[in-house]
């Protein structure tokens, strides 16, 4: 019986990661049909396929110039969609949903570390340590199954979190129109060619969650850095050297003084949610027990995100690139900080006060 669950799991684990790697395979090995090679050797796009689905797990890559840790986050989607499929046949094998996760998490990370360890070529190599933690990790998230009526909070923070990031992404988009000579210029050195052309195109669509933060940290007057010993936000700007890549033709220029006051985003971003919070809540006893779960909730699910959103881009030099998520995170607790006094504990100290006199 155990065994047979455990050759049921492994199996599904097999087929997930089947499902992601086989069509990275042919996305490599097409590319590098196209652009034509003098070696003729096969091992380079297969290679190419494994790092490909490793980059999607977010794991980070040692390269002979540098690192390469700061990685498209909406490529994650199609690893976890790969996982749910098998999951239904993984709880059938189980009397006990949490231990198939376990089984099925921990093949998955197994077999990801092989690719790791089978795809190591000339320098570049994704960290053996991270491998396991990230697909496990991703595994696991990705087989959880939420309760929406115990997190209601949670889940309108982060559909809130979701719209603003969506805004960013419209300005990062205006922005990107009103720069197009810049872009054209930059796609026309890059002369890739209808394949290549596509495949950036796909691989900048990719980075949109990492670009739509970075422009949200921009706006609220947070800022974000582009390289060592840079500073781009309301009052700085200052710029080193940044690689030919078409989304840096909407990177800032000038100073806009104004955004400064938007830090105050944050503020009004809390008060909505501790107004919704409190629907149906009259003991502040139990807001606050609500409050700090799923607040703590929220800020671990913000800083892994923005944390994995910044990291170094093939070079010490573009090393950070994206939020300073520990920053980002200090501003957004001050401003729950703030937001919970004025808009929970205020007003029932009012209401005290009111009643007694």
């Amino acid at each position: 019986m155990i065994a047979g669950a455990l050759g049921v799991s492994f199996r599904q684990a097999l087929r997930s990661v089947s499902l992601t790697l086989f069509p990275l395979a042919f996305i490599a090995l097409f590319s590098w049909a196209s652009a034509g090679s003098t070696s003729g050797n096969t091992g380079d796009p297969v290679r190419a396929s494994a790092w490909l689905f490793l980059g999607a797990h977010l794991i980070p890559f040692a390269l002979p110039t540098g690192k390469l840790t700061v990685l498209p986050l909406l490529a994650v989607i199609y690893p976890i969609w790969a996982i749910r499929r098998g999951l239904p046949t993984v709880e059938a094998a189980f009397n006990k949903i949490n231990g198939a996760r376990l089984v099925y998490s921990f093949w998955y990370a197994l077999l990801c570390e092989l690719l790791a360890l089978a795809s190591m070529h000339h320098g570049v190599s994704a960290n053996l340590y991270l491998t396991p933690v990230m697909s496990f990790f991703i595994a696991m998230v990705a087989t959880l199954k939420f309760d929406r009526s115990r997190n209601r909070t949670l889940y309108f923070s982060l559909y809130l979190f979701a719209i603003a990031l969506g805004c960013a992404t419209l300005v990062f988009a205006f922005t990107l129109y009103g720069h197009w000579s810049e872009l054209r210029s930059i796609s026309i050195v890059l002369g890739g060619g209808i394949v290549g052309g596509t495949l950036m195109t796909l691989l900048q669509l990719l980075y949109l969650p990492n670009i739509a933060l970075a422009t949200l940290s921009y706006l609220t007057g947070i800022g974000f850095a582009f390289g060592s010993h840079s500073t781009i936000n309301a009052t700085q700007v200052t710029i080193g050297q940044v690689p030919a890549l078409p989304f840096i033709s909407a990177l800032p220029t000038g100073i806009h003084k104004e955004l400064n006051y938007a830090i105050g985003f944050w503020g009004l971003f809390f008060i909505v949610i501790f107004i919704f919070m409190q629907r149906g809540e009259n003991s502040m006893l139990r807001l606050t027990r609500i409050l700090i779960s799923q607040g703590i909730r929220f800020f671990i699910v913000i800083a892994a995100v923005a944390y994995l959103s910044a990291g170094e881009l093939l070079t010490s030099n573009l090393n950070p690139v994206g939020v300073i998520w520990w920053r980002f995170i200090s501003y957004l607790a001050v401003a729950f900080i703030s937001a919970s006094v004025v808009a929970l504990y205020i007003p029932a100290i009012l209401r005290k006060v009111i009643q007694r006199g």
